[in-house]
């Protein structure tokens, strides 16, 4: 296989349509496996002797497994895109397919231009969603294991806590349980609640907060001076404000 050309499974059981999407796929630069059943599909994925990059899933497999059933044991297993063929429109058919994460629906009627451009969008999409969740994995990690105290607030619900991290619950003495769903506010933080409201205006307006002084109030009562800063972070697409807490004695 040429590096960086795409392995596609091709999922079909009549073997003339087989032939026909296998010359269209390998004339776009696709290397195509293919097996006939739903079953060998599974077995094939569980050995694990080539790499593969997309599934294109006939749903209608005949008499054994059909294709929704055979797709929804392979994503248990595999983190792969998987894109469903068929040549039904019924409204029944196309159900049987909603509650299964795919990257699209082709009908093998739609020709060999719309069959390829649906294949690299799926591709483009399933690595776009892998990035993201790669970014999101790592974020979780440095937010959970940063000694700063951090906490994570919904800018679009009166920036109520959203999250905070182990060091926030040292540091303030509040556990996780008693902030989320509240605002500073609720909870009395600040001294002086003039601090909370010019903190959300100045966010809201730069997109970020550095060095805000303020007076802090600790869960037990105790008064201390504080250093905050904020930055904007998106969280399953919705802005959030990220809060780093620190104080000067």
């Amino acid at each position: 296989m040429i590096a960086n050309q795409r392995a596609i499974l091709l999922v079909e059981d009549q073997a003339v349509l087989a032939m026909m999407q296998i010359r269209i796929l390998n004339s776009a630069g696709f290397v195509v496996h293919h097996v006939s059943t739903g079953e060998a599909a599974i077995i094939f994925l569980g050995q694990k002797l080539f790499p593969i990059d997309i599934i294109l899933m006939d749903i209608d497999l005949g008499s054994g497994m059909d294709g929704t059933e055979a797709a929804k044991e392979i994503l248990l297993l595999h983190k792969i895109p998987l894109v469903f063929l068929s040549s039904h429109t019924e409204t029944e058919i196309i159900e049987r397919t909603e509650s299964i994460t795919s990257y699209g629906y082709i009908l093998k009627t739609s020709g060999e231009i719309v069959l390829i451009a649906s294949i690299k969008m799926a591709l483009r999409l399933f690595e776009s969603y892998q990035k993201h969740s790669e970014a999101q994995e790592l974020f979780e990690k440095a937010f959970f294991v940063s000694p700063i105290a951090m906490s994570l607030h919904d800018t679009s619900n009166q920036f109520r806590f959203v999250n905070v991290n182990p060091s926030f619950e040292k540091l303030v003495g509040y556990e996780k349980r008693e902030v989320i769903g509240k605002t500073s506010l609720d909870l009395k933080m600040y001294v002086n609640d003039a601090d909370s409201t010019e903190i959300r205006k100045k966010f809201l307006t730069d997109g970020k907060l550095t060095g805000f002084k303020h007076r802090f109030r600790l869960r037990n009562g105790e008064v201390r001076e504080g250093n905050l800063s904020m930055e904007m972070v998106e969280i399953n697409g919705k802005p959030h404000a990220l809060t780093f807490q620190n104080f000067l004695f």
